[in-house]
């Protein structure tokens, strides 16, 4: 009497593997972080922070082909699988055993340094026949109120609020008379200068810009005082 031993062998795309440790590593750290500051004397708890998390995977990377309909071209792609102690594997048979490492490295946010935040101010600068000047600033500044010096902003203007912002109503756009970016100078301020069309203006219509420097934003509107 024979017996047939049937097994069935789970493959993933590399990037799945990967992204699963990353998101363990990240739900380790949430519970880490979830920890009480303090314990039921009022005593501070030791707080855990993983600086690292360095990984080896020893996986089967194998080719495999399918056939589509249509009669278009047999399509190749590679599988995945673990790696098992017990199995046997050659080449011939296009299967290849393979390691795989790496490091999960924490990265502090903002590499670190102070919390940068975006500061939008606003004046007019000259009324004209068709339109009204206004000069737009933007300081950079830290979470100590330093100024930022050197920081590159770019000031845009923001067609899709000013829209919702009249009611879905358009306005012409604006006309920079200076660049729309730049770095910041000693004092931490880049400024820009900007027409606004007096029919909009004078219609009590609202201009919303934004400035961002990478990920930080900040956004101003501009309507007639």
């Amino acid at each position: 009497m024979s017996s047939t031993t049937s097994t069935t062998t789970n493959s993933l795309a590399l990037h799945e593997i990967v992204l699963s440790i990353a998101d363990s590593l990240n739900e380790a750290q949430e519970t880490l972080r979830s920890m009480p500051p303090y314990d039921e004397y009022g005593r501070p708890n030791t707080l855990y922070q993983l600086p690292y998390l360095d990984f080896n995977l020893e996986v089967i990377s194998q080719f495999e082909t399918t056939e589509t309909s249509g009669g278009s071209l047999p399509a190749r792609a590679i599988r995945f699988t673990p790696f098992r102690s017990a199995e046997t594997t050659t080449k011939n048979q296009g299967i290849i055993t393979s390691n795989i490492s790496g490091r999960f490295v924490a990265v502090m946010p903002n590499e670190g340094l102070p919390q940068v935040f975006l500061e939008c101010t606003a004046e007019i600068e000259a009324v004209l026949p068709e339109f009204t000047e206004y000069k737009l600033t933007v300081r950079a500044v830290n979470a100590v109120n330093e100024a930022i010096v050197g920081k590159r902003v770019e000031v845009n203007f923001n067609t899709f609020s000013s829209l919702d912002f009249n009611s879905g109503t358009s306005v012409h756009d604006p006309v920079f008379m200076s660049a729309k970016d730049g770095y910041t100078g000693e004092n931490g301020r880049f400024e820009v200068i900007v027409r606004l069309d007096n029919e909009d203006y004078d219609s009590n219509k609202t201009f919303i810009f934004t400035a961002n420097s990478g990920a930080q934003f900040s956004s101003i509107a501009i309507s007639k005082p």
